[in-house]
């Protein structure tokens, strides 16, 4: 038997799809049968104080922060937050000794920079929660309003 080296390619470049989407798979859910970005979003909102992100946007960051070094603090993290009254959340954070991942979970929803084995990446501009945090500002490049717009008193 032959084989062509197109299909040796296809059958190579599907192979290594299958085994990643098979590493995937369990960490794509998480409490349950909710998507992983659903549940990170939340884990974010509790954290933040801001409603959950839009799923696209979780999606992101998800992709961004969650990598195999910190995902068993993040399920640490996710479990605490869950069974932690809000009022109590800082110093089991602190008992736990997951403040650190928590800050730095705030801190990249913030600034929308992720730090990252290979450095800061960018993740975020227009949707970093900087932006709703300070309403009298924008991002740079995005238009606030008609002209003249600026003559009024920030809301």
């Amino acid at each position: 038997m032959t084989i062509d080296r197109r299909t040796l390619l296809q059958t190579l470049s599907g192979l290594a799809a299958w085994s990643l989407a098979s590493r995937a798979a369990p960490a794509l859910a998480q409490a349950g049968s909710t998507p992983a970005p659903v549940a990170f979003g939340r884990l974010s909102a509790a954290l933040t104080g801001y409603p959950d992100p839009d799923p696209a946007t979780a999606d992101k960051v998800w992709r961004a922060f969650a990598t195999p070094a910190r995902r068993n603090a993040l399920d640490a993290l996710a479990a605490l937050v869950a069974q932690t009254p809000p009022a109590e959340l800082d110093a089991a954070l602190r008992a736990q000794k997951l403040d650190l991942i928590a800050n730095q979970l705030v801190a990249a929803w913030y600034s929308g920079v992720v730090t990252t084995d290979h450095g800061p990446q960018l993740v975020l501009y227009t949707d970093a929660l900087v932006w709703k945090a300070m309403t009298y500002s924008k991002p740079m490049g995005v238009c606030g309003g008609a002209t003249g717009y600026w003559a009024n008193p920030p809301a």
